[in-house]
């Protein structure tokens, strides 16, 4: 007889089972299992697991785990019925627990195994059941069971037996406990038995047959009439920009794109994404201008879902739908961050909380996450865990990890270390927690749980299934971006009178001169340092050279940049293959850099259709063998009837071959580079504002702070130390300047800023015994003034920090009791202090900021060596020599194996950190470097590990 295995529980049944689905096929495969169960406690794992199944000739048996009254059992779905039962069960168990009512509700067409251990729920199960067994684990459990309708079925958790020796350690990571505090979980591994005698699990074979039905037309509807709606709301628009008579090459555009709109049956779509895209607009929610290939639609122009005229920028409507590759529209709409959920909680109120979901995601165990999680269950050392948790490259495998010599090298001299490794090894990409993904949301015009299990999540469900099989399922998948930059390009734009977002002019030489000067820092894609750097060179002249940048620096298209930019400055030749092409390569001197131009060139010269040159397209990008060899011919064939040699059309396929996988889709290029563009505009006529809320868009980070009053500094806009008395929990404009705000201050957090702002409120501050009176034991302590002195906040009542720091404990006294005193009769005397030196000073600011603000030790410096590079610089100078002017942190001197002594020294600059290694040779000429000192170095810049390092050649001391 066949072997059933009748309760498998993957890794879905989070931190519970080792077992991958993609594994358990395989196992199967090896196994000669012919059929398998899935019984998690959710349905997470249910169509990944139908699939792979279905895939691998394995039939699917689809069940859940119920729990009543903390007592389990098991059902299956006998059908495709059973299956929308088991869903609804899902669903409602997901948000609250399961009563004999609800199943016996959902209980058609599903058939029920109560294990042994809660078989006191089979006399009320029985009723409700068709078919109803009691499973066993082992023969004693049988011998006790008097019923016949009996089954085998174990609880399977791993698939080899050595493995179950790990699960311990997986259930102490759910449990937070450590693994000697679980029992060992034994007999539960998935083991085929031989000579199988027991019919019954036969029978439930027998009696389960799903099969799951995909492509359901689930397209949410917009209206009884939705072409002719949409036909004429696009009407309406371009009478609007053009009046009564609108070009032909729009009208024809117009009618050509909505005929395919409608034979492909997305008219409900767009007018969707049209509506919730006017709610955000009519609700000052700033909407990106578009992504990706939609704005290559002059339908989405005309109804606003995208602001960028196709016609004008040449973009491709095939590129987006394309009449002859039948999938899913695709409409991703960037929203304001802090907004995005408003205009979900829009869609799910009109449309229904069920026909509106987030889609759910997993968080996995990760190389770091997994050895930080089973190294609590172990009792180990943290400082150890720690330490190899940082030499984890999180971007590779355990294994490839263990590779790495310094990884092997210290997990070999710590046993303890091993043992957790091994353990983790096991554990490695298990799901860990369930999340809701960034952006993705699906519609359905019916309510989702009668085709997908729903997860709640409070006041709002998400889909039970990942994104992987959504589309096929028949459901409309599309993604709301919360984009941090529309937030920031909002906030700026509502201290700005009488202008919108759309109404920045274009070609704005100011705005133009940002890019060409590569003044980028704060510029949405524009600010990395690769990208400055080749700004530098590419000397950005108009509009289409920030489209061209943004798809030119990416790690293919980067070798065709400095020839881009040589043809550009007419330093080589300009190739236009021919003259016929020149037209659709002359915005780019040339060379292919977009998708668009392949489909144009196969257009011109081989008369594709722009649906059929996205077909060659596509299938040139994914490198399809057979469909090449056939397009090849076709190509070449089809350009020889409209008079091109056979030469030219080999070589021209050949090209767009090969540039085929560098070509990045212009729509979404040109929708980025219009943000990128309106930002420059922004920060080229509004710098103070635009500075001042791009440094209050900084979350959490000091060197990107450090990296952002640098840029002020650069772009001649003062940044002032904060002020009791005029700071807020912001940064804000101050007589043309701009001021630092007290809650950025090291242990000035959110609390503390809320009872100065409170107690100001009442009445400024006269001095600091006044604001110890009233602030001292409200979460200010003697740390919290101790910083706030030393940051600055107190220069304006006019007496000096060290005069403040050297009294400290008579002010705190003062603050302690100052409540029932007469404060003018008892206010006490201050001896005076002379301030700090410049130094000093300098360096307390490090302290309580983490950086420079009123002065960096090195920038007077940096002014008389203009050849000094940036630190944040250094990864576009490897292999080179450079010179650098740093700030000495921290210095390491170490003797090596030859006796000899070396230096390692960790310095700064106004951003960033970079470590020196001084060689004997160098060190011996150098050997008095210290802390705080400043040098100037030149030195080859090399790379270890994966960090950027200076090996200096020589040293100027400048202080």
């Amino acid at each position: 007889m066949e072997f059933v295995p009748l309760n498998i529980k993957t890794n879905n049944y989070l931190l519970s089972s080792m077992i991958k689905i993609k594994e358990l096929i395989e196992f199967a495969k090896k196994n000669s299992l012919t059929a398998l169960t899935i019984t998690d406690n959710n349905m997470y794992g249910a169509i990944d697991f139908y699939k792979e199944c279905v895939n691998n000739n394995i039939k699917p048996i689809v069940g859940l785990e119920i729990t009543i009254d903390d007592l389990k059992y098991v059902v299956y779905c006998q059908n495709y019925e059973g299956y929308k039962n088991l869903i609804k069960l899902a669903t409602i168990m997901s948000k609250t627990p399961l009563t004999i009512e609800t199943v016996t509700k959902y209980s058609d067409n599903l058939l029920a195994i109560i294990p042994y251990e809660t078989r006191k729920l089979y006399n009320d199960l029985k009723k409700i059941y068709k078919y109803i067994f009691i499973g066993y684990k082992d023969e004693n459990q049988k011998q006790k069971i008097k019923s016949s309708n009996t089954v085998y079925m174990n609880k399977i958790l791993c698939l080899e037996k050595e493995d179950e020796k790990y699960l311990k350690y997986l259930y102490a990571i759910k449990e937070g406990v450590l693994a000697k505090e679980i029992d060992d979980l034994k007999e539960v591994n998935l083991k085929p038995l031989k000579n199988y005698q027991e019919t019954n699990n036969t029978k439930i074979l027998e009696l389960c047959n799903l099969k799951i039905k995909f492509n359901n037309n689930l397209m949410p509807k917009a209206s009884k009439d939705s072409y002719n709606i949409l036909k004429q709301n696009c009407v309406k628009k371009l009478k609007n920009i053009f009046g009564e008579k609108a070009p032909k090459i729009y009208v024809e555009r117009l009618k050509y794109e909505l005929d395919v709109i409608k034979k492909m049956g997305f008219c409900d779509y767009f007018l969707i994404v049209e509506d919730y895209i006017d709610y955000a607009k009519k609700e000052n929610i700033l909407v990106g201008p578009g992504r990706g290939s939609a704005a290559g639609s002059l339908v989405a122009y005309l109804l606003n879902i995208t602001t960028i005229d196709p016609i004008k920028n040449d973009l491709l409507f095939e590129r987006f739908l394309n009449p002859q590759r039948i999938t899913m529209p695709d409409i991703d709409v960037d929203f304001e961050d802090l907004k995005r959920d408003q205009v979900i909680n829009y869609c799910t109120e009109k449309y229904g909380i069920k026909k509106v979901a987030p889609i759910i995601t997993f968080g996995t165990l990760g190389p770091r996450q997994v050895l930080k999680d089973v190294g609590k269950t172990i009792e180990i050392e943290p400082k150890k865990l720690d330490l190899l948790s940082k030499i984890i490259d999180p971007k590779i495998s355990l294994i490839e990890n263990y590779k790495q010599k310094k990884v092997k090298d210290y997990i070999q001299i710590n046993p303890e270390l091993k043992k957790v490794y091994k353990i983790a090894l096991k554990f490695e990409g298990l799901k860990r927690h369930s999340s809701v993904h960034a952006a993705g949301i699906v519609m359905s015009n019916d309510n989702l749980d009668e085709v997908i299990p729903l997860d709640s999540h409070g006041d709002f469900y998400t889909t039970g299934y990942d994104m992987t099989y959504l589309e096929e399922i028949g459901l409309l998948k599309m993604d709301f971006l919360g984009i941090k930059n529309l937030s920031l390009i909002s906030n700026i734009l509502n201290e700005i009178d009488n202008i919108s977002f759309d109404e920045i002019p274009n070609n704005d030489t100011k705005a133009i001169d940002i890019f060409k000067e590569a003044n980028t820092i704060g510029i949405f894609q524009f600010e990395s340092s690769g990208m400055i750097n080749f700004l530098r060179k590419l000397k950005a002249s108009n509009f289409n050279d920030i489209v061209a940048a943004i798809a030119l620096f990416r790690p293919g298209p980067m070798q065709n940049i400095n020839s881009y930019i040589r043809r550009k400055e007419g330093k080589e030749k300009i190739d236009y293959l021919h003259p016929n092409l020149e037209k659709i390569l002359k915005p780019t001197f040339g060379i292919i850099i977009y998708q668009e131009q392949i489909m144009q060139i196969a257009d011109v010269m081989a008369g594709y259709s722009f649906a059929e040159a996205d077909l060659l397209r596509r299938a040139m990008s994914k490198k399809k063998e057979a469909i090449l060899l056939k397009e090849k011919d076709k190509f070449i064939n089809q350009s020889i009837a409209k008079g091109y040699t056979k030469e030219k059309a080999l070589e021209v396929y050949n090209l767009i071959l090969k540039f085929a996988n560098y070509g990045f889709n212009k729509s979404h290029s040109v929708a980025y580079a219009t943000v990128a563009y309106r930002m420059a505009y922004l920060k080229a006529h509004y710098p103070k504002i635009f500075m001042k809320n791009l440094l209050s868009n900084v979350i959490n980070s000091e060197e990107k702070t450090a990296e952002y009053i640098y840029e002020c500094k650069a772009n001649n806009i003062n940044i002032l130390l904060p002020d009791i008395n005029k700071s807020t929990d912001n940064y804000i404009i101050y007589k043309n300047d701009i001021l630092y705000p007290l809650n950025n201050i090291k242990n000035i957090g959110f609390n503390v800023t809320k009872i100065i702002l409170e107690e100001r409120a009442k009445k400024s501050f006269k001095d600091i015994f006044d604001f110890t009176r009233r602030c001292y034991g409200k979460a200010v302590n003697t740390k919290v003034i101790e910083n706030l002195i030393l940051a600055g906040v107190f220069d304006s009542l006019g007496i000096n920090r060290k005069t403040l720091i050297e009294n400290l404990d008579l002010i705190i006294n003062y603050g302690e009791i100052g409540e029932y005193l007469d404060e003018e009769v008892f206010k006490p005397e201050l001896e005076i202090k002379d301030e700090y030196t410049k130094k000093e000073l300098m360096q307390y600011e490090k302290e309580v900021f983490g950086f420079y603000i009123s002065n960096h030790p090195i920038t007077e410096y940096k002014l008389k060596y203009p050849n000094s590079i940036n630190i944040k610089n250094i990864d576009q100078y490897f292999d080179k020599v450079i010179d650098c002017i740093i700030f000495v942190d921290k210095t390491n001197i170490i003797t090596t194996k030859k006796g000899e002594k070396m230096m390692f020294i960790t310095g700064s600059d106004e951003v960033a950190k970079i470590d020196l290694v001084c060689f004997p040779k160098v060190y011996n000429l150098y050997p008095e470097i210290t802390k705080t000192d400043i040098l100037h170095i030149k030195g080859k810049v090399e790379k270890r590990y994966d960090k950027m390092q200076v090996v200096v050649q020589t040293i100027k001391k400048l202080n």
